[in-house]
């Protein structure tokens, strides 16, 4: 994905949600290749948790083929993080509040890679 096209889809995020705080991209290897707005404190163990939660995502998924896409989110007191594959080998991370409905985020990240061909 482009720098481009990964502001298109977190301007199309805050449409979807005002309570997004922010997006990153990140490889299977754990390397953050895009961030936008408040993610992390530590970026390093952001990624490499990025990874794992691909890896385990890409495994549970692959005993739901009936499922579209496979989403996965993580919640402490203050946040929320929505983890969705993005396509092969990338991972796309969304921290909302921890309050917030992420189910809400889920069509338009999928309508945004769909037409990719990477879901």
């Amino acid at each position: 994905m482009s720098p481009e096209r990964f502001h298109e889809l977190t301007t199309q995020l805050h449409t979807a949600s005002a309570q997004v705080e922010g997006t990153a991209l990140i490889s299977t290897d754990g390397a953050i290749l895009y961030q936008e707005g408040e993610t992390v404190a530590d970026a390093g163990l952001i990624g490499i948790a990025g990874a794992a939660v691909m890896r385990l995502a890409e495994h549970i998924g692959s005993g739901l083929a009936e499922c579209p896409a496979q989403e996965i989110t993580i919640r402490c007191e203050k946040h929320a993080a929505l983890f969705m594959p993005m396509g092969p080998g990338t991972l796309l991370m969304v921290v909302l509040p921890a309050d917030a409905d992420t189910r809400i985020l889920a069509q338009p990240i999928m309508a945004f890679v769909e037409p990719q061909g990477a879901c």
